[in-house]
């Protein structure tokens, strides 16, 4: 008897043809099914696979479960890598929380290893019970409407194939095979939102009434359908400036309906951090200013509303810097912002110290600040400025001065 977990992979199989996969292995149940009915499948379509297993360094038994992994990659013949990633010291450094820092990790590891083994795509396991987790996952942290489509098919070349197969095909089909996995005991762990979530809300919702799932997947559908429309109706207005700038311009943003205003924010903050509803309410709140004004956000994150842009970008954009030119060298390489200046002549052969604005900079007898409000100038472009001073004295500024042996790039 075919199972209904083997009908859904089957008719997925066209898309991997001639595809070189990686598979995500973690040694639970969700991804040694896929690994293992790929394996099996593998004839019919001509892919090829591998795979990954990330060990987070922080379960008693995450070295045994690398090892499982490693054996069972050996036993049908897959290539087989796997990564050491010290998670909680990257979740304390980084100040994020362990499954948000487990993520960032992950991901990153995956696609290592995927340009390692020269992989097209990357398979996780991902089931319609982790989808209708997140849905109230994202719920309870405050998500916009926009975050509420749940887990994404494809991200990049991350696919995820199992969002329509429940946990109880997936079991079903283990069974048949009779293919063992390894257990997270911290599944059981309450402590994680997540674990919660699953204990006390989707199970118990199960019981209560089955099939609800589907309602849920619906309403995931529908928001995917949403932001697919708003998406292309909108994203063109976001222009990628130098150093992972996102910026629009100020007064097409103004037009939008409010709706199209949020889409917008939220699609520039997802991009950079873990964005979240309050995120969205600070940065609208900033477009009522008249001037040029700045919000902080995570990971770094500076959003900024000026006169001619709104702008997205991390802080490094604008810390201070400071280089010093010898005499006689003609360029002047501003690495963090992946600049480079280059002066000619007399410029070339005095010794100068190039760096960004500090507070009581004068040009001349005039306060530098006033003398780019005069030229209107964002406050972004303000503090992204080259400035060139001599013996201690600004001498030329980006954007204000006009000398043809100065260039930059």
């Amino acid at each position: 008897m075919t199972l209904s977990f083997e009908k859904k992979l089957s008719a997925r199989l066209g898309e991997l043809n001639g595809k070189n996969l990686l598979i995500a292995l973690s040694g639970g149940k969700d991804s040694v099914s896929l690994l293992y009915f790929l394996k099996k499948n593998q004839g019919i379509k001509s892919y090829s696979l591998s795979a990954c297993h990330v060990n987070h360094m922080f379960r008693k038994r995450a070295d045994w479960d690398e090892k499982f992994c490693s054996d069972l990659c050996e036993k049908l013949d897959i290539p087989f890598i796997s990564y050491k990633c010290d998670v909680p010291r990257y979740c304390a450094v980084k100040k994020m929380s362990f499954e948000h820092g487990a993520r960032v990790i992950r991901y990153r590891a995956l696609e290592a290893a995927a340009d390692q083994f020269g992989c097209d795509l990357i398979l996780t396991a991902h089931t319609r019970n982790d989808a209708v987790e997140t849905f109230f996952i994202q719920a309870v942290q405050g998500t916009s409407v926009f975050s509420l489509r749940g887990i994404s098919p494809q991200d990049g070349r991350v696919l995820r194939l199992m969002l329509d197969i429940s946990s109880e095909e997936v079991v079903e089909y283990l069974n048949k095979c009779d293919v063992s996995h390894v257990f997270d005991e911290t599944n059981s762990d309450e402590h994680y939102l997540r674990n919660f979530v699953r204990k006390n809300i989707t199970e118990k919702l199960a019981e209560f009434r089955q099939g609800y799932e589907e309602n849920i997947t619906a309403i995931l559908d529908d928001s995917n359908r949403f932001n697919k429309y708003l998406a292309n109706k909108l994203k063109p207005m976001v222009l990628s400036e130098a150093n992972n700038v996102l910026a629009v311009k100020t007064r097409s943003f103004d037009k939008l309906e409010d709706i199209e205003k949020e889409y917008l924010l939220h699609y520039m903050g997802s991009s950079c951090f873990r964005f979240e509803r309050r995120h969205l309410t600070e940065m609208m709140k900033l477009m009522e200013n008249d001037y040029s004004v700045r919000v902080d956000l995570p990971d770094n994150y500076k959003f900024e509303k000026s006169d001619k842009f709104i702008r997205l970008f991390h802080s490094r954009n604008i810390a201070h810097f400071e280089i010093t030119k010898p005499a006689g060298q003609d360029t002047v390489n501003i690495t963090h912002l992946g600049r480079t200046l280059r002066l000619f002549g007399d410029w070339a052969e005095k010794e100068l110290t190039v760096r960004n604005r500090r507070v009581g900079d004068r040009l001349g007898n005039k306060k530098l600040k006033d003398v780019f409000i005069d030229k209107k100038l964002d406050l972004y472009t303000r503090d992204t400025a080259l400035i060139i001073l001599e013996k201690n004295s600004i001498v030329w500024v980006e954007n204000i001065s006009h000398d043809d042996t100065i260039t930059f790039t």
